[in-house]
């Protein structure tokens, strides 16, 4: 019986830490076409531009996609050349 108050403790205590995370933060930006990474806000709304699980500086701007032209080499590839 020990066992299984243990595993319900630990369900319960997981359950409590995803809805004390999902309730601290701000929803993310339902706006499409809006594409800012940082905190921001629209009509006085608060809205994250990224989840919570990506791990990256909005600062920096890492993972950015740019679009171009088709056979254009993207401006964020810094991939070194095969010798």
């Amino acid at each position: 019986m020990a066992i299984s108050t243990v595993t319900y403790r630990l369900r319960a205590l997981a359950l409590g830490g995803l809805l004390a995370l999902a309730a601290a933060g701000c929803r993310t930006c339902p706006i499409e076409s809006c594409h800012v990474r940082k905190k921001h806000l629209h009509n006085g709304t608060t809205y994250r531009g990224q989840p919570l699980w990506k791990k990256q500086n909005p600062a920096v701007g890492e993972k950015i996609r740019i679009s171009g032209p088709s056979g254009a080499k993207p401006l964020n590839n810094h991939a070194k050349p095969l010798k």
